[in-house]
């Protein structure tokens, strides 16, 4: 399956919320809503989740096996790295002088 992230938010300075992310699955299927967090072992890939009554959260949708798992999470990361890099700037174009007018 082909997957794709595209980073939509970054928090550069704001705690453990790093950014947000939405993920493309097949070019058939968006999964927003996913978080990109600092964690004790470094950076985590949280699928979107809602409150419980108990205050407890609960994933709304989430891979069923490991190596599913580890793509997302890798794709995420990997935009969330490139996200981080400054754009390039391109050069503008430099003019040609205008030729003098022969007369």
């Amino acid at each position: 399956m082909k997957v794709s992230a595209k980073i939509t938010a970054q928090f550069e300075d704001e705690g453990r919320l790093k950014a947000i992310a939405t993920v493309c699955l097949d070019g058939k299927f968006l999964i927003t809503g996913i978080r990109v967090a600092d964690c004790e072992k470094g950076l985590a890939v949280f699928m979107p989740s809602r409150k419980l009554k108990t205050g407890d959260y609960k994933d709304i949708c989430f891979p069923i096996t490991p190596e599913f798992h580890k793509q997302i999470k890798d794709t995420v990361l990997s935009a969330y790295e490139k996200a981080k890099q400054p754009e390039e700037e391109t050069p503008l174009p430099e003019r040609e002088p205008e030729a003098e007018p022969q007369g």
